[in-house]
């Protein structure tokens, strides 16, 4: 796996690196030009006309020694300049001095816009697009002139690399800046929609959350030789990794055996006329894997579930009294809970119900949906001491304002903020780490970028695509955690794994797909993935 640094401790590993190697930090600044076009090169090897749109400071240093490289190649190259090159200084000075000294010896041409040239300028003869404007140094709002430029590059129809990331894009919380639109009056988000962007030296939290994953393209890694950016005792903010990280995770099954050796799982939810969700939870539960699943929902739904899927055992209830007649819990090695449950009093009753049961049994479980509503009412209520809890944005937020006076007190969430679902998104990480250790759980914050936290490790898995925005797909990862672990595999890495085998099986079975995926074709998907995995995992 991959480590995530915020960019003041990329800044800090870039100096005690160049101190450690005794060179300059301008040696980096080279490095990174050299590779961009390199990269930029490879991907657009027919692009003989190259646009490098520049602000200020080193990110536009990298621009300039972009430029450098594409002119020295025999391209012709125009330059966009939203700050003078006479008042640029230190490293960003010395690459644009540079660029002069090797345009005087060049056959190529090179043209300097400035930005009301550059917006009235017909661009449509270029055939790649570097942007060098801010990179990571966004702070606060975009101007209007950075805003104007963006614009008008985004609507060039030719090749876009950004340099370290897009301009617009916060590089700690991937989320995009927003500017007032002119012609509607209302906010939109305003960044650089490049095809691919260069990361230097290591990732950045920000390129795999939020907004980032829909604006940067094809994310690319120049080290420019930190071989172990973790050497300069920076602490990562999180781990990336793709389902190649995490095939070895995928709970090892021998084919002598049976049923009862690859576990027993059990969802209960699906209350009055709501039994979609626990349907599809079982269904994901089954077809993954577990060699025995359960499923307890409300009598309404019962005749529905059995004709749907009648290798699960589905039992009926009408009333909380009806789950002291059911088995002992201790025959399951994990439960489901929430899924449809419902959020009327019989639902209420289920929920202390069961979780009590649970806690006394100490059954590992994971906790979603309408489970999660009511964990937010019985702020007090001892969980098992295995738990998994995958809230939403919204979910997260209830259940950090249900915990708001020992939150705050504890420090992890700021007082003067409110916690709501922006507040979430801008500290994904953050607030699932708080999840975690509140609750002594492993939280799975879902969303563009999904944190997977224990409350000291944390990644960030899968990524973001439209055609995951369909009911049931909660439902459908519940399911799948509930089944990793009773076949045995540890609750953070059950997480880790039904977390990207989600997200593979759904952006597989969509294709070109934007819209009209359902639930159950993606747990399909996953069947095949899973086996995919397990004649690769060896």
């Amino acid at each position: 796996m991959q480590p995530l640094f915020s960019t003041d401790s990329i800044k800090i590993i870039e100096r005690a690196y160049a101190e450690q190697q005794g060179i300059e930090l301008y040696e980096l600044m080279q490095r990174a030009g050299g590779s961009a076009f390199e990269r930029a090169r490879g991907l657009w090897p027919q692009a003989s006309h190259w646009l490098i749109a520049t602000g200020s400071g080193n990110n536009a240093g990298d621009g300039l020694v972009v430029a450098r490289h594409a002119l020295r190649a025999g391209f012709n190259v125009t330059l966009i300049a939203l700050k003078p090159y006479s008042e640029f200084d230190g490293d960003s000075k010395q690459a644009w001095q540079e660029l002069v000294s090797i345009n005087k010896e060049a056959h190529q041409t090179l043209d300097i816009l400035g930005f009301e040239e550059a917006l009235d300028e017909d661009l449509s003869f270029i055939e790649v697009v570097v942007d060098a404007l801010l990179g990571t140094g966004v702070q606060g709002d975009l101007r209007d002139n950075y805003s104007q430029i963006i614009d008008k590059l985004n609507q060039l129809e030719c090749a876009k690399l950004a340099l370290d990331i897009p301009t617009g894009i916060y590089a700690d919380t991937g989320i995009c800046a927003t500017t007032r639109s002119g012609a509607t009056g209302h906010d939109k988000n305003t960044a650089f929609q490049a095809d691919a962007t260069v990361s230097f030296v290591a990732l950045k939290t920000g390129q795999r959350l939020n907004h980032a994953l829909e604006y940067q393209g094809q994310l690319l890694l120049e080290t420019l030789g930190v071989r172990n950016p973790l050497a300069f005792g920076e602490k990562a903010e999180a781990w990336w990794g793709d389902i190649h990280h995490l095939k070895g995770k995928l709970p090892q099954r021998s084919p002598v055996g049976s049923k009862f050796d690859c576990g027993h799982a059990l969802i209960i939810g699906g209350g009055e006329h709501l039994g979609g969700a626990a349907i599809l939870a079982g269904t994901s539960a089954i077809k993954s894997g577990a060699g025995l699943v359960s499923c307890w929902l409300h009598q309404s739904n019962q005749a529905a579930a059995l004709s749907h899927c009648p290798e699960i055992m589905w039992r009926g209830f009408l009333d909380v009294s009806d789950f002291q007649a059911l088995e002992d819990y201790q025959r399951f090695q994990t439960v489901g809970f929430g899924p449809g449950l419902g959020r009327d009093s019989l639902a209420e009753k289920v929920f202390l119900d069961g979780v009590n049961r649970l806690q006394a049994a100490d059954i590992p479980c994971v906790i979603d949906a309408d489970g999660l509503y009511w964990l937010a009412q019985y702020t007090s209520l001892p969980l098992p001491t295995q738990c998994v809890l995958t809230p939403h944005a919204g979910e997260a937020c209830r259940l950090l304002n249900a915990q708001e006076e020992d939150v705050f007190s504890s420090g992890r969430i700021e007082p003067q903020l409110s916690v709501d679902t922006a507040y979430v998104e801008q500290n994904r990480i953050k607030v699932a780490q708080s999840l975690a250790k509140k609750y002594s759980a492993v939280c799975v914050l879902k969303g563009a970028g999904t944190v997977v936290s224990d409350g000291e490790q944390s990644f960030v898995l899968a990524g973001a695509h439209p055609a995951m925005m369909t009911a049931g797909l909660g439902d459908v990862l519940t399911g799948l955690i509930t089944s990793f672990i009773a076949q045995g595999a540890k609750l953070l890495d059950a997480a880790l794994l039904a977390t990207q085998l989600h997200y593979e099986a759904a952006v597989s079975v969509a294709g070109d797909r934007r819209r009209g995926v359902l639930a159950s074709d993606v747990i399909d998907e996953i069947t095949v993935w899973i086996n995919r995995l397990e004649q690769t995992a060896g």
